[in-house]
């Protein structure tokens, strides 16, 4: 009787939702200290065992604000980020580890105060790398807590920021979720 619950526990569909620290920057992969606080939501599903796969949908705040050159952005988007994911099976605890692409499309921006971002050729579609761990509690019925860091690849091109550099998106996920 154990086996199959053991089993579910580890994969299957599910929701989580959490913060999502974010900005937008030039400088490697600290978040920064112009950040834009928010929170990310979605559904997903993932493989049973120790070794697997995940694919989800997450509506994810993102931006920065940056008091040094007076701007700010607020970014809003859909994230679907695909991993590999390795677990230890366990029906009580069960750690968790994975890494993978994520594509995502940009459903707003706003620009401070002023209303929308000036469109200015900026992709709509961009592209990161993830990485995250986390732990599945089996005996709170599928609970799972995790950590997840976005590193963008993708320039933004926020030409209106002073500098010709290219900014990219960094963020921290704190992420619970059920069922999954």
């Amino acid at each position: 009787a154990a086996m199959p619950a053991t089993t579910s526990a580890q994969g299957g569909i599910g929701i989580k939702g959490g913060l999502s620290y974010g900005t937008a920057n030039n400088n490697g992969v600290d978040p920064g200290a112009t950040q834009r606080s928010g929170f990310a939501i979605g559904i997903g599903a993932s493989s049973s065992g120790m070794i697997g796969f995940g694919i989800e949908g997450l509506y994810a705040q993102r931006g920065f604000t940056s008091p040094i050159v007076g701007a700010s952005r607020r970014l809003d988007y859909i994230d679907v980020p695909v991993y590999l994911r390795v677990a230890l099976p366990n029906p009580l605890v069960a750690p968790f580890a994975y890494i993978g692409p994520q594509a995502s499309y940009e459903l707003n921006c706003a620009n401070g105060g002023s209303g929308n971002c000036p469109d200015s050729g900026r992709p709509k579609l961009t592209y990161a790398g993830v990485i995250g761990a986390g732990v599945r509690l089996g005996a709170l019925g599928g609970l799972s807590v995790e950590g997840r860091y976005v590193y963008g690849l993708s320039d933004l091109n926020m030409n209106t920021v002073q500098s010709s550099s290219s900014y990219k998106t960094r963020s921290l996920l704190l992420l619970t979720g059920f069922g999954m």
